[in-house]
């Protein structure tokens, strides 16, 4: 499936000579040593693998454990704010011994310049402390009040804020947003990094690939999907899926997204070893575009299952919903070529959502509108808005 399409994209655009056995030479518009895209994300040089993002892999795995502490409040526990800001800064190579394995990354830096000016994550991590202390205390969450709340489907507790907001939620896709998305869209796939000045005709010392190379495949690694990710993923390889590229997955039944970013990542990387800036100019704005849309479909998804949970009666399912649309409305706000704006997103996260964005006051009319923003801001949602 991802060949054929690939083929019917390929061989009209690039317009060069192509060799299908040559992932090992770098070619360029006028000679005869281009590749064709492959059917997965895999390029070679000489025989050996010039694709690597172990810095990505590490900033996954260190937001997969800081969201497996926070939950640890769901059962009572108190967290502590110095943890979490070790974590996030990696003290000590080991997030200040909080961490499962060692690195020298860290998620703080390649964090969202405004968030980290407005001490957005600090401030999170200082409130969650607070309210497990509360929740270790018996004290349940209400208006105003942070603690531990019950999700009456699971009967287990979250960790929410005076607003309702669910911790794990805010932390963990937050980062997604304020990390993932930050460095995709304004650092690897900007022309500082993959532009036509980039180095692309000589290999980085020690390394297998070129600078541009490696900058394209560092946005590959923050996607983080398996090379041969496609749409009709089995449902048995779920597990492979991390962040972005699993809510790209939850959404392909309606809008195609995994073809679609496949395709754009393995055209653009193919692109750069054929030394075809059109080609690959042409993949990044696919990759833009298609990128947030993920984000806005899965924050009507979520929508939609909040409103459907208060028409139950189910607070807690509602506000864990609520917190997940809450995280992915406002990763919208990191694309620099966003369709949506700031006023707008901020109309949606401090009133519809609630006012002044406590999710105790919200109300259908709120979320409807906040539905109804989305899909006028993103028409490709609309045939599929409901069934998100």
């Amino acid at each position: 499936m991802l060949r054929t399409a690939l083929s019917k994209l390929v061989l009209p655009v690039l317009a060069i000579s192509l060799v299908i056995s040559s992932c090992d030479i770098i070619g360029s518009d006028d000679d005869d040593s281009s590749i064709q895209p492959p059917d997965n994300y895999e390029f070679t040089r000489d025989g050996e693998s010039t694709v690597a993002y172990p810095g990505q892999n590490d900033r996954l795995d260190m937001v997969e454990e800081m969201k497996a502490y926070i939950a640890t409040a769901h059962e009572g526990e108190v967290i502590s704010e110095q943890a979490l800001n070790d974590m996030f800064e990696n003290t000590n190579g080991d997030g200040g011994g909080n961490f499962s394995f060692t690195s020298d990354r860290d998620l703080k830096s390649k964090t969202f310049a405004p968030d980290l000016d407005n001490n957005l994550f600090t401030d999170i991590f200082a409130d969650a402390e607070a309210a497990s202390e509360n929740g270790s205390n018996g004290i349940r969450a209400q208006d105003g009040v942070a603690g531990l709340l019950e999700r009456e489907e699971s009967g287990n507790d979250i960790l929410v804020d005076e607003k309702g907001r669910e911790f794990t939620q805010l932390v963990e896709k937050g980062l997604m947003g304020a990390v993932f998305y930050n460095q995709i869209f304004n650092v690897y796939l900007t022309d500082d990094r993959i532009g036509p000045d980039v180095e692309n005709s000589e290999t980085e010392e020690g390394a297998n690939y070129t600078s541009k190379e490696h900058h394209f495949d560092e946005a590959y690694g923050y996607f983080n999907a398996p090379v041969d990710f496609e749409s009709d993923w089995p449902e048995s390889r779920n597990d492979e899926l991390r962040f972005w590229s699993d809510y790209s997955n939850g959404s392909d039944e309606q809008l195609g997204f995994n073809d679609k970013v496949m395709e754009a990542f393995i055209l653009g990387r193919t692109a750069i070893v054929n030394d075809n800036q059109e080609v690959l100019d042409e993949q990044v704005d696919i990759l833009y575009e298609e990128l947030e849309l993920i984000s806005a479909a899965t924050a009507v998804h979520y929508i939609n299952s909040t409103i459907s949970q208060l028409n139950n009666g189910n607070t807690g399912e509602a506000f864990h919903a609520l917190s997940e649309a809450w995280a992915f409305v406002n990763a919208l706000k990191y694309s620099p070529n966003r369709k949506i704006t700031n006023d707008q997103v901020n109309q949606i996260l401090n009133t519809d959502f609630g006012e002044n964005g406590n999710f105790w006051q919200v109300t259908p009319e709120g979320l409807n509108n906040a539905k109804a923003t989305l899909v006028e801001t993103y028409p490709d949602l609309e045939s599929v808005q409901d069934q998100l």
